[in-house]
């Protein structure tokens, strides 16, 4: 039988996971989520620069999952909870699953390891993450990624699975911290983006990154999470990718927020998922919860709420009462 992968989710992130890793496997399916995809992304999705490989077949059949060795699922946070769902009928126990999806469940309130052990009770959750941008990930730019679960076993097969030529893998057991970082970071880069787009320079985003990296600390230990995951890739690696870098599609919306748009003008601007602005929401919620103290996410929400001006916030944040670092 052919060593094959499924890749669930043929955005720009799911198709350059799927480029990547086609030397792996002799096949590897990517999954669109309707027929009338195809046509779109094929042979090359529009945000990528190369097409896709001879060995990747597109389809929007969930029936090729059964075929497959592992399964790596990268739809949007917001479509996670389906999409496992709708694959479930298909899975065996032999095979192995994981997801490079970022964000939290929002419809189900919680984390998405959580989502993925209520729903597939027979296999272990894994969460792969790290600095990534899609475009240099298909572009065959060397990339570092962070692989998580609980499991030793799982953990260390997801790795060697990202073992190619232009990608290389460290394991984690702290799933919980390597989610955070993932979800949390896309909230400082809108902050980023919005001072960016004010015209603040260097100084600034020096400053948004350190701070918002003990925003995403203080969140990640009140859950449980290791400080030590977030000196790692998926904590300081990704946030740093994320606020410095015009690719990122949550800095892209924090620079239309700046522009006082609106979030629905930014986000039709953005023409993208923007998991900061899907994250916001029970990030605050959780923090507010448990009295965490999170002021630069607290004032992109204020911002997203159109509560205050982008100017305003940054005036907010400046005239805080000073404290120890």
């Amino acid at each position: 039988m052919a060593n094959c992968l499924s890749v669930v989710g043929a955005g720009a992130w799911g198709s350059a996971l799927a480029i990547a890793l086609s030397e792996n496997f002799d096949v590897v399916y990517l999954q669109v989520y309707a027929e009338d995809e195809l046509a779109s992304i094929y042979p090359r999705h529009p945000a990528l620069p190369v097409d896709y490989s001879g060995n990747i077949e597109l389809t929007c059949k969930a029936d090729n999952i059964s075929n497959s060795e592992c399964i790596l699922i990268a739809v949007p946070s917001y479509g996670f909870a389906t999409t496992l769902e709708s694959i479930k009928p298909h899975l065996n126990p032999s095979q192995q699953i994981a997801w490079a999806t970022k964000g939290f469940d929002t419809t189900n309130q919680c984390f998405l390891h959580q989502t993925f052990d209520r729903i597939i009770k027979d296999q272990y959750s894994c969460v792969i993450s790290g600095p990534s941008f899609a475009y240099e990930v298909a572009s065959g730019k060397p990339t570092a990624l962070s692989v998580a679960s609980k499991d030793k076993k799982t953990r260390e097969y997801w790795a060697q699975i990202l073992q190619t030529n232009t990608l290389r893998a460290y394991t984690n057991e702290d799933i919980v911290g390597v989610e955070v970082g993932g979800s949390v970071k896309n909230i400082l880069a809108i902050a980023a983006g919005i001072a960016s787009g004010l015209g603040f320079g260097a100084n600034t985003q020096a400053a948004l990154i350190t701070r918002g990296l003990a925003e995403m600390i203080r969140f990640g230990k009140s859950l449980g999470a290791n400080e030590p995951t977030f000196n790692g890739l998926s904590g300081i690696g990704d946030l740093v990718l994320t606020c410095s870098d015009n690719l990122s599609r949550n800095r892209r919306f924090g620079i239309e927020l700046a522009k006082n748009n609106s979030k629905e003008e930014a986000l039709k601007n953005v023409g993208a998922t923007v998991e900061g602005l899907n994250a916001l929401g029970i990030v605050l919620s959780i923090a507010r919860k448990n009295k965490i103290e999170m002021p630069i996410c607290e004032k992109v929400y204020q911002v997203v709420q159109k509560n205050i001006t982008p100017k305003q916030a940054v005036m907010d944040l400046m005239s805080r009462e000073q404290t120890i670092e």
